[in-house]
Protein backbone atom coordinates (compact mmCIF):
# COMPACT_ATOMS: atom_id res chain seq x y z
CA UNK A 1 0.00 0.00 0.00
CA UNK A 2 1.10 3.59 -0.47
CA UNK A 3 0.11 4.98 2.62
CA UNK A 4 -0.08 3.82 6.30
CA UNK A 5 -3.68 4.20 7.75
CA UNK A 6 -2.90 6.98 10.09
CA UNK A 7 -2.20 9.95 8.41
CA UNK A 8 -6.27 9.76 6.43
CA UNK A 9 -7.75 8.68 10.14
CA UNK A 10 -6.10 11.31 11.68
CA UNK A 11 -7.24 13.86 8.99
CA UNK A 12 -11.02 12.34 8.95
CA UNK A 13 -10.92 13.50 12.06
CA UNK A 14 -9.85 17.00 11.80
CA UNK A 15 -12.68 17.02 8.94
CA UNK A 16 -15.01 16.45 11.68
CA UNK A 17 -13.79 18.80 13.90
CA UNK A 18 -14.13 21.00 11.54
CA UNK A 19 -17.57 20.75 10.59
CA UNK A 20 -18.53 21.35 14.52
CA UNK A 21 -19.88 24.79 14.78
CA UNK A 22 -17.56 26.87 17.12
CA UNK A 23 -19.14 30.59 19.01
CA UNK A 24 -17.64 33.35 19.44
CA UNK A 25 -19.05 35.10 22.57
CA UNK A 26 -21.81 32.70 22.44
CA UNK A 27 -23.09 34.40 19.40
CA UNK A 28 -24.23 32.25 16.16
CA UNK A 29 -21.94 32.62 13.54
CA UNK A 30 -23.27 33.97 10.07
CA UNK A 31 -21.65 31.09 7.91
CA UNK A 32 -21.68 27.61 7.93
CA UNK A 33 -17.69 26.30 8.50
CA UNK A 34 -16.36 29.11 10.63
CA UNK A 35 -14.27 28.27 13.69
CA UNK A 36 -14.24 31.82 14.64
CA UNK A 37 -15.66 35.13 14.27
CA UNK A 38 -14.92 38.55 15.97
CA UNK A 39 -17.57 40.55 17.53
CA UNK A 40 -16.80 43.57 14.96
CA UNK A 41 -16.71 41.08 12.16
CA UNK A 42 -12.56 42.09 11.46
CA UNK A 43 -11.74 38.85 11.68
CA UNK A 44 -13.05 35.63 10.80
CA UNK A 45 -11.36 32.52 10.23
CA UNK A 46 -12.49 28.86 8.83
CA UNK A 47 -11.18 25.59 8.77
CA UNK A 48 -11.85 22.45 5.40
CA UNK A 49 -9.90 20.14 4.02
CA UNK A 50 -10.48 17.36 1.32
CA UNK A 51 -9.70 13.55 1.19
CA UNK A 52 -9.37 12.06 -1.96
CA UNK A 53 -8.80 7.99 -2.01
CA UNK A 54 -8.10 6.47 -5.21
CA UNK A 55 -8.03 2.52 -6.21
CA UNK A 56 -7.04 1.50 -10.03
CA UNK A 57 -6.81 -1.98 -11.43
CA UNK A 58 -4.33 -2.18 -14.50
CA UNK A 59 -5.01 -4.57 -17.43
CA UNK A 60 -1.03 -4.24 -18.51
CA UNK A 61 0.37 -4.39 -22.06
CA UNK A 62 4.14 -4.36 -21.85
CA UNK A 63 5.06 -2.22 -18.63
CA UNK A 64 4.43 -3.62 -15.49
CA UNK A 65 1.53 -1.94 -13.57
CA UNK A 66 0.50 -2.87 -10.01
CA UNK A 67 -2.75 -2.79 -8.86
CA UNK A 68 -3.47 -0.81 -5.81
CA UNK A 69 -4.75 2.24 -3.89
CA UNK A 70 -3.38 5.44 -2.29
CA UNK A 71 -4.23 8.22 -0.23
CA UNK A 72 -4.50 10.62 -3.23
CA UNK A 73 -5.03 13.75 -1.44
CA UNK A 74 -5.45 14.62 1.86
CA UNK A 75 -5.50 18.22 3.35
CA UNK A 76 -6.17 20.67 5.80
CA UNK A 77 -6.74 24.11 4.94
CA UNK A 78 -7.33 27.18 7.16
CA UNK A 79 -7.84 30.77 6.14
CA UNK A 80 -7.70 34.10 8.21
CA UNK A 81 -9.69 36.81 7.12
CA UNK A 82 -8.73 40.11 8.51
CA UNK A 83 -10.35 43.68 8.18
CA UNK A 84 -12.13 43.30 4.81
CA UNK A 85 -8.85 43.38 2.83
CA UNK A 86 -6.10 40.64 3.67
CA UNK A 87 -6.59 36.94 3.53
CA UNK A 88 -3.85 34.37 4.90
CA UNK A 89 -4.63 30.97 3.71
CA UNK A 90 -2.90 27.45 3.39
CA UNK A 91 -2.89 23.67 2.52
CA UNK A 92 -1.44 21.30 3.84
CA UNK A 93 -1.16 17.62 2.98
CA UNK A 94 -1.28 15.26 6.02
CA UNK A 95 -0.71 12.37 3.78
CA UNK A 96 3.24 12.11 3.70
CA UNK A 97 3.92 14.29 0.84
CA UNK A 98 7.46 15.55 0.26
CA UNK A 99 6.05 18.86 0.06
CA UNK A 100 3.93 19.06 3.17
CA UNK A 101 2.68 22.70 1.89
CA UNK A 102 0.52 22.59 -0.79
CA UNK A 103 0.16 26.37 -0.79
CA UNK A 104 0.59 29.08 1.75
CA UNK A 105 -0.24 32.69 0.76
CA UNK A 106 -1.29 36.17 1.42
CA UNK A 107 -3.80 37.89 -0.42
CA UNK A 108 -4.36 41.87 -0.33
CA UNK A 109 -7.88 42.64 -1.68
CA UNK A 110 -7.81 46.33 -1.30
CA UNK A 111 -8.04 47.57 -4.88
CA UNK A 112 -10.85 47.73 -6.89
CA UNK A 113 -11.42 44.04 -8.27
CA UNK A 114 -7.45 43.38 -7.97
CA UNK A 115 -6.17 41.02 -5.72
CA UNK A 116 -2.24 41.14 -4.99
CA UNK A 117 -1.09 37.71 -3.82
CA UNK A 118 2.20 36.36 -2.44
CA UNK A 119 3.00 32.71 -1.07
CA UNK A 120 3.15 29.27 -2.57
CA UNK A 121 0.20 29.83 -5.13
CA UNK A 122 -1.11 28.23 -8.14
CA UNK A 123 0.38 29.46 -11.61
CA UNK A 124 -1.98 31.57 -13.76
CA UNK A 125 -1.88 28.56 -16.65
CA UNK A 126 -4.49 26.41 -18.12
CA UNK A 127 -7.93 26.11 -17.23
CA UNK A 128 -7.65 22.31 -16.27
CA UNK A 129 -4.95 23.42 -13.72
CA UNK A 130 -6.99 26.20 -12.24
CA UNK A 131 -9.97 24.54 -11.98
CA UNK A 132 -9.97 23.06 -7.74
CA UNK A 133 -9.14 18.89 -7.87
CA UNK A 134 -12.39 18.97 -6.16
CA UNK A 135 -14.67 19.95 -8.74
CA UNK A 136 -12.63 17.93 -11.64
CA UNK A 137 -15.02 15.87 -13.75
CA UNK A 138 -12.00 12.90 -14.26
CA UNK A 139 -10.30 11.60 -11.63
CA UNK A 140 -6.90 13.62 -12.72
CA UNK A 141 -5.96 16.14 -15.32
CA UNK A 142 -5.44 15.54 -19.05
CA UNK A 143 -2.30 14.41 -20.30
CA UNK A 144 -1.72 17.71 -21.70
CA UNK A 145 -1.68 19.02 -17.99
CA UNK A 146 2.24 18.06 -18.15
CA UNK A 147 2.93 21.21 -19.84
CA UNK A 148 1.44 23.50 -16.34
CA UNK A 149 3.87 24.64 -14.27
CA UNK A 150 1.48 24.02 -10.95
CA UNK A 151 2.04 25.48 -7.76
CA UNK A 152 5.60 27.19 -6.76
CA UNK A 153 6.86 30.37 -4.68
CA UNK A 154 5.78 33.72 -5.77
CA UNK A 155 3.56 36.82 -6.33
CA UNK A 156 0.51 37.74 -8.80
CA UNK A 157 -1.74 40.16 -9.92
CA UNK A 158 -5.45 39.36 -10.05
CA UNK A 159 -7.86 41.62 -12.17
CA UNK A 160 -11.43 41.34 -13.97
CA UNK A 161 -14.65 42.63 -15.09
CA UNK A 162 -18.14 41.49 -15.28
CA UNK A 163 -16.83 38.97 -18.28
CA UNK A 164 -13.32 38.81 -18.19
CA UNK A 165 -10.52 38.01 -15.61
CA UNK A 166 -6.55 37.94 -16.05
CA UNK A 167 -3.75 36.79 -13.89
CA UNK A 168 -0.60 37.27 -14.03
CA UNK A 169 2.95 36.60 -12.26
CA UNK A 170 6.54 35.88 -11.49
CA UNK A 171 7.76 32.48 -10.18
CA UNK A 172 10.38 30.77 -8.86
CA UNK A 173 10.78 26.82 -9.07
CA UNK A 174 11.01 26.17 -5.51
CA UNK A 175 8.67 25.25 -1.69
CA UNK A 176 7.47 27.19 0.75
CA UNK A 177 9.60 25.13 3.08
CA UNK A 178 12.58 25.51 0.81
CA UNK A 179 15.96 27.25 3.40
CA UNK A 180 16.08 29.21 0.09
CA UNK A 181 12.93 30.93 -1.35
CA UNK A 182 14.63 32.66 -4.08
CA UNK A 183 17.46 30.99 -5.28
CA UNK A 184 19.45 33.02 -7.92
CA UNK A 185 20.93 30.10 -9.85
CA UNK A 186 16.98 28.35 -9.95
CA UNK A 187 14.37 28.05 -12.06
CA UNK A 188 12.59 31.07 -12.63
CA UNK A 189 9.09 31.73 -14.41
CA UNK A 190 6.33 34.57 -16.08
CA UNK A 191 3.18 33.42 -16.32
CA UNK A 192 -0.61 34.73 -17.21
CA UNK A 193 -3.77 33.91 -18.43
CA UNK A 194 -6.72 35.95 -19.91
CA UNK A 195 -10.43 34.87 -20.34
CA UNK A 196 -13.36 36.19 -21.72
CA UNK A 197 -17.06 34.67 -21.04
CA UNK A 198 -18.31 36.47 -24.71
CA UNK A 199 -21.95 34.85 -23.89
CA UNK A 200 -23.88 34.42 -20.63
CA UNK A 201 -27.35 33.80 -19.43
CA UNK A 202 -29.19 31.30 -17.05
CA UNK A 203 -28.62 28.39 -19.27
CA UNK A 204 -25.55 29.23 -21.69
CA UNK A 205 -21.98 29.90 -21.39
CA UNK A 206 -19.81 30.44 -23.73
CA UNK A 207 -16.14 30.85 -22.62
CA UNK A 208 -12.20 31.55 -24.50
CA UNK A 209 -9.17 31.81 -22.91
CA UNK A 210 -5.75 31.74 -23.49
CA UNK A 211 -2.30 31.63 -21.16
CA UNK A 212 1.12 31.80 -21.70
CA UNK A 213 4.18 30.89 -19.64
CA UNK A 214 7.90 32.09 -20.17
CA UNK A 215 10.27 29.81 -18.04
CA UNK A 216 14.38 29.88 -17.85
CA UNK A 217 15.81 26.68 -16.72
CA UNK A 218 18.55 26.31 -13.45
CA UNK A 219 22.25 26.11 -13.86
CA UNK A 220 22.39 22.47 -14.95
CA UNK A 221 20.04 23.56 -17.86
CA UNK A 222 18.32 20.57 -18.29
CA UNK A 223 14.62 19.86 -19.15
CA UNK A 224 12.59 16.43 -18.77
CA UNK A 225 8.57 16.84 -19.95
CA UNK A 226 6.71 13.55 -18.74
CA UNK A 227 3.36 12.36 -17.71
CA UNK A 228 1.58 9.05 -15.92
CA UNK A 229 -1.25 8.04 -17.67
CA UNK A 230 -4.14 9.77 -16.32
CA UNK A 231 -3.53 7.76 -12.55
CA UNK A 232 -1.57 9.04 -10.38
CA UNK A 233 -2.04 4.90 -8.85
CA UNK A 234 0.93 4.25 -10.84
CA UNK A 235 4.31 6.04 -10.83
CA UNK A 236 4.89 4.67 -14.32
CA UNK A 237 5.08 7.31 -17.32
CA UNK A 238 4.87 5.90 -20.78
CA UNK A 239 6.22 8.96 -22.74
CA UNK A 240 8.86 11.01 -21.77
CA UNK A 241 11.29 13.29 -23.47
CA UNK A 242 14.41 11.99 -21.15
CA UNK A 243 16.16 15.16 -19.74
CA UNK A 244 16.95 17.61 -22.56
CA UNK A 245 20.41 19.18 -22.09
CA UNK A 246 21.91 22.63 -22.97
CA UNK A 247 17.85 24.31 -22.30
CA UNK A 248 18.07 28.31 -23.02
CA UNK A 249 14.34 28.67 -22.20
CA UNK A 250 10.66 26.82 -22.33
CA UNK A 251 7.86 29.13 -23.76
CA UNK A 252 4.28 27.20 -23.16
CA UNK A 253 0.92 28.80 -24.73
CA UNK A 254 -2.19 27.62 -24.60
CA UNK A 255 -5.61 28.33 -25.67
CA UNK A 256 -9.36 26.61 -24.19
CA UNK A 257 -12.95 27.13 -25.10
CA UNK A 258 -16.14 26.41 -23.19
CA UNK A 259 -19.89 26.03 -24.29
CA UNK A 260 -21.99 24.75 -21.62
CA UNK A 261 -25.67 24.82 -21.84
CA UNK A 262 -27.69 23.43 -19.20
CA UNK A 263 -26.19 20.65 -17.74
CA UNK A 264 -24.02 19.64 -20.46
CA UNK A 265 -20.72 21.17 -20.51
CA UNK A 266 -18.09 21.21 -23.76
CA UNK A 267 -14.05 21.93 -22.72
CA UNK A 268 -10.95 21.67 -25.01
CA UNK A 269 -7.61 22.84 -24.52
CA UNK A 270 -4.73 23.29 -26.76
CA UNK A 271 -1.35 23.51 -25.38
CA UNK A 272 2.63 23.77 -27.33
CA UNK A 273 5.70 24.23 -25.40
CA UNK A 274 9.07 25.54 -27.68
CA UNK A 275 12.40 24.52 -25.83
CA UNK A 276 15.03 26.91 -27.03
CA UNK A 277 18.57 25.37 -26.96
CA UNK A 278 21.96 27.20 -27.31
CA UNK A 279 25.32 24.94 -29.08
CA UNK A 280 24.86 23.09 -31.27
CA UNK A 281 21.26 21.67 -30.21
CA UNK A 282 18.40 22.12 -31.97
CA UNK A 283 15.26 24.32 -30.58
CA UNK A 284 12.51 21.32 -29.84
CA UNK A 285 8.62 21.82 -29.86
CA UNK A 286 6.00 19.85 -28.44
CA UNK A 287 1.78 19.69 -27.69
CA UNK A 288 -0.99 17.93 -26.27
CA UNK A 289 -4.98 18.65 -25.65
CA UNK A 290 -8.01 17.01 -25.13
CA UNK A 291 -11.81 18.10 -25.44
CA UNK A 292 -14.36 16.39 -23.57
CA UNK A 293 -18.07 16.53 -22.81
CA UNK A 294 -20.28 15.80 -19.65
CA UNK A 295 -23.62 15.27 -18.68
CA UNK A 296 -25.14 16.10 -15.18
CA UNK A 297 -28.05 13.35 -15.97
CA UNK A 298 -30.24 14.89 -12.89
CA UNK A 299 -28.55 18.09 -12.09
CA UNK A 300 -28.19 21.82 -13.28
CA UNK A 301 -25.46 23.88 -14.42
CA UNK A 302 -21.83 23.76 -13.09
CA UNK A 303 -20.90 26.92 -11.40
CA UNK A 304 -18.82 29.33 -13.19
CA UNK A 305 -17.24 32.14 -12.25
CA UNK A 306 -16.07 34.38 -15.06
CA UNK A 307 -14.12 36.13 -12.49
CA UNK A 308 -11.68 32.91 -12.20
CA UNK A 309 -12.64 31.52 -15.33
CA UNK A 310 -13.27 28.31 -13.93
CA UNK A 311 -15.59 26.02 -12.94
CA UNK A 312 -16.99 25.10 -9.14
CA UNK A 313 -19.07 22.51 -7.51
CA UNK A 314 -21.70 20.36 -8.59
CA UNK A 315 -24.58 22.35 -7.14
CA UNK A 316 -26.14 19.32 -5.24
CA UNK A 317 -29.80 19.84 -3.05
CA UNK A 318 -30.86 18.87 0.15
CA UNK A 319 -31.69 15.13 -0.14
CA UNK A 320 -30.74 15.06 -3.39
CA UNK A 321 -28.67 12.78 -5.44
CA UNK A 322 -26.85 13.61 -8.75
CA UNK A 323 -25.41 11.44 -11.41
CA UNK A 324 -22.62 12.42 -14.51
CA UNK A 325 -21.42 10.94 -16.82
CA UNK A 326 -18.34 12.20 -19.44
CA UNK A 327 -15.68 11.25 -21.97
CA UNK A 328 -12.52 12.83 -22.47
CA UNK A 329 -10.09 12.47 -25.76
CA UNK A 330 -6.66 13.70 -24.40
CA UNK A 331 -3.30 13.64 -26.15
CA UNK A 332 0.48 14.54 -25.54
CA UNK A 333 3.05 14.23 -28.47
CA UNK A 334 6.85 13.98 -26.76
CA UNK A 335 8.12 13.66 -30.42
CA UNK A 336 9.69 16.64 -31.15
CA UNK A 337 9.45 18.19 -35.07
CA UNK A 338 13.04 17.69 -35.47
CA UNK A 339 13.26 14.10 -34.83
CA UNK A 340 15.77 14.28 -32.45
CA UNK A 341 13.73 13.65 -29.42
CA UNK A 342 11.35 10.93 -29.62
CA UNK A 343 9.47 10.89 -26.20
CA UNK A 344 6.63 9.11 -27.55
CA UNK A 345 2.77 9.90 -28.41
CA UNK A 346 0.08 9.08 -25.91
CA UNK A 347 -3.45 9.04 -26.85
CA UNK A 348 -6.47 7.97 -23.54
CA UNK A 349 -9.98 8.16 -24.02
CA UNK A 350 -11.56 8.33 -20.75
CA UNK A 351 -15.05 7.29 -19.74
CA UNK A 352 -16.50 8.62 -16.81
CA UNK A 353 -19.05 8.10 -14.42
CA UNK A 354 -19.68 10.21 -11.56
CA UNK A 355 -22.15 9.64 -8.20
CA UNK A 356 -22.49 13.39 -5.88
CA UNK A 357 -24.12 11.81 -2.70
CA UNK A 358 -24.11 15.27 -1.40
CA UNK A 359 -22.40 18.39 -1.34
CA UNK A 360 -19.43 16.61 0.79
CA UNK A 361 -19.20 13.42 -1.14
CA UNK A 362 -18.67 12.23 -4.47
CA UNK A 363 -18.10 8.38 -6.04
CA UNK A 364 -15.98 8.46 -9.29
CA UNK A 365 -15.47 5.85 -11.42
CA UNK A 366 -12.76 6.20 -14.70
CA UNK A 367 -12.61 3.56 -17.63
CA UNK A 368 -9.47 4.85 -19.43
CA UNK A 369 -8.00 3.28 -22.40
CA UNK A 370 -4.31 4.11 -23.70
CA UNK A 371 -2.59 4.10 -27.11
CA UNK A 372 1.26 5.03 -27.68
CA UNK A 373 2.87 5.31 -30.64
CA UNK A 374 6.17 2.94 -31.94
CA UNK A 375 8.12 5.66 -29.96
CA UNK A 376 6.64 4.79 -26.86
CA UNK A 377 6.62 0.95 -27.42
CA UNK A 378 3.54 0.36 -28.56
CA UNK A 379 2.36 -0.27 -24.88
CA UNK A 380 -1.94 -0.11 -24.96
CA UNK A 381 -2.80 -0.88 -21.46
CA UNK A 382 -6.32 0.38 -20.10
CA UNK A 383 -6.99 1.27 -16.49
CA UNK A 384 -10.39 1.38 -14.45
CA UNK A 385 -10.28 3.16 -11.30
CA UNK A 386 -12.51 4.76 -8.62
CA UNK A 387 -11.73 7.93 -6.01
CA UNK A 388 -14.32 8.30 -2.73
CA UNK A 389 -14.01 11.83 -2.17
CA UNK A 390 -15.02 13.94 0.70
CA UNK A 391 -14.85 17.84 1.60
CA UNK A 392 -15.58 19.78 3.99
Amino acid sequence: MNVKFFPPLAFISCLGVSALPVHANDQKLPSKGFLYQSDDGNVKIKMGGRLHLDGAVFNEDKTPLENDWMVRRARISLRADLFNDWRISAQYNVSGDDTPFQSASIRYSGFYKTYLTAGQIQEPFSLEEVTSSNNLVFMERSLANAFSPGFNVGFSMQRWGNNWGFTAGSFWETYIEDSDLFPQDGAKGFSGRLTFTSYRDRNTILHFGGSASYRTPDLDQKLRIRTQPESSVTTETLVSTGRMRNVDSQMIQGIEAILATGPVTLQGEYIATRVSRFGDKQDETFDGGYLSASWLINGKQRAYSARSGSFGAVKVGRGQNVWEVAIRRSYIDLNSRTGTITGGEQTNTTFALNWYQNKNVRVMLNYIDIDTDQEAGDDDPSILQMRWQMVM
